[in-house]
């Protein structure tokens, strides 16, 4: 029994790694047959709307940012990266973040994550923020933050009204620890701001010397 248990964790292991070194052979969103290492057709990245003034708020030590707008393909690549395991699409992803975070000069020492509860992470088995984090700490030799934590389990956000989604995120993270310097922190999208100020507000008491730079891969219009 334990052989093959042992022998199905390692198959699944192998199709997991050749899965992400060499898919998708196509498209992500559209199925156009791919003959590069892309995860989007070029097609489909001239669709994605890049937000023109993407600086949503500044606030004392904290400037919040929101890349592209969540519509079209970028909506359906997200769906896809947080809730289908295509995990492998913070690869497609780390580039536009790089490329935005310099032509808006944001200068930043550590890297950091949206946390999710243990009951979340249990039921979809990864966190795409820290997938993020992690590419992009591997791309600029910065040093990951992990020490920032969701202390209680709270309700989904999607179905929250604006002030519902405040209480129910209120004094849900902290942060452990002392840090000097600029920290810049990942989130897949930003809708009222809520998961926002409140993982920045747990920051602001660990942070000397230093400003928090809040990039979501997208953000709501609605």
């Amino acid at each position: 029994m334990q052989k093959e248990i042992l022998n199905s964790f390692y198959n699944s292991y192998i199709k997991e790694f050749f899965l992400e070194l060499f898919a998708p052979a196509h498209c992500t969103v559209c199925g156009k047959k791919l003959y590069e290492s892309k995860f989007v057709c070029d097609d489909c990245v001239k669709n994605i709307k890049f937000n023109e003034y993407p600086l949503i708020l500044h606030e004392e030590m904290v400037y919040y940012y929101g890349m592209t707008r969540y519509e079209g393909v970028m909506e359906e690549l997200i769906k896809k990266f947080k809730f289908e395991g295509y995990k492998v699409l913070s690869k497609f992803f780390s580039p536009l973040i790089l490329n935005f975070i310099e032509l808006n000069n944001i200068k930043f020492d550590f890297v950091s994550f949206v946390p999710m509860s243990k009951k979340e992470f249990r039921a979809r088995g990864y966190n795409q923020t820290y997938l993020l984090a992690k590419d992009i700490s591997l791309k600029t030799k910065k040093p990951i933050i992990e020490n920032l934590y969701k202390i209680r389990e709270t309700k989904k956000q999607t179905n929250l009204s604006k002030k519902e989604r405040i209480e129910n995120l209120k004094n849900a993270f902290i942060v452990e620890g002392e840090y000097s310097g600029n920290i810049l922190i990942f989130d897949d999208v930003y809708t009222t701001g809520s998961t926002a100020k409140e993982v920045t507000k747990a920051f602001k008491k660990s942070i000397k010397n230093g400003n928090i730079y809040f990039v979501a891969l997208s953000q709501t219009f609605n």
